[in-house]
């Protein structure tokens, strides 16, 4: 899960009227400036992704930056008419199966956990704000496996209601892409949306954060989420940033 390009493709995200009115705001990855250096030839092209949109990530891991200076910088960058968008990832024991995200953190415990959400509310305000909740958590949840023993629902629980004192909030759960593959585990994510959805403002999951299925696919998913959840009101964002780069992200990504 890097802090790579969060190019947010929407699938029913919001309202005619809030889609016409709000302008998404982000800030440009952190790791873009250092990577000017290292690679200068390529200066250009990155200039032209820091003017695109891209997701800010709030997270406990200093390769994402500190947390909150990301948070202040975002607030204070962003004009009061646009809708901030936001990646939270600071889960405690986060990306436990597979291991890749879950090093290297400051958050190590549910009531460290509390105050990293507690600190982003306070810096965001009622500030308008997409937030796309804990990459691969609510997969995980599903798998019943190491989520289970860490508690992950109940810190998923308590920060959904932590971030839904905005009233301005607008929240994705992120989905593992591969859970909406089949119906009966299809099936379980929805019940656990549906389940989490119950301590506030959740409007929806994030499916393909970092990943590099096409949209087409994504599409089908989200389609298969909504079949299991029995409603078209609960949306999806899509990750689509990873499309069209070849080898493992093929051109038929598109």
């Amino acid at each position: 899960m890097t802090a790579l390009l969060l190019l947010l493709t929407m699938l029913g995200f919001l309202s005619d009227a809030a889609r016409a009115t709000d302008t998404l705001c982000s800030l440009p990855p952190v790791t873009y400036a250092a990577a000017k250096i290292a690679y200068p030839d390529s200066a250009f092209a990155l200039d032209q992704l820091e003017s695109m949109g891209i997701a800010t990530w709030y997270s406990d891991r200093d390769v994402n930056g500190n947390a909150t200076q990301t948070a202040t910088d975002l607030v204070a960058s962003c004009p009061e008419s646009s809708r901030l968008s936001v990646v939270v990832c600071g889960l405690p024991n986060k990306d436990c199966d597979a291991g890749y995200s879950n090093g290297n953190g400051t958050v190590k415990t549910g009531a460290d956990y509390e105050e990293f959400i507690t600190n982003l509310t306070t810096l965001v305000g009622n500030r308008k704000v997409l937030y796309m909740l804990e990459p691969d958590a609510v997969g995980l949840i599903a798998n019943k496996g190491c989520a289970v023993e860490y508690g992950y629902q109940s810190n998923l629980s308590m920060a959904i209601s932590l971030l839904s004192d905005n009233p301005n909030a607008e929240i994705y759960l992120d989905v593992g892409f591969w859970t909406l593959e089949r119906s009966d585990t299809a099936d379980i994510v929805a019940q656990i949306v549906k389940e989490l959805a119950q301590a506030g403002r959740v409007k929806g999951i994030a499916l393909n954060t970092s990943n590099y299925r096409s949209t087409t696919q994504i599409a089908e998913l989200c389609a298969n989420f909504q079949t299991a959840v029995g409603s078209t009101d609960i949306h999806c964002v899509v990750d689509t940033s990873r499309n069209f780069q070849e080898f493992a992200n093929a051109s038929t990504s598109r």
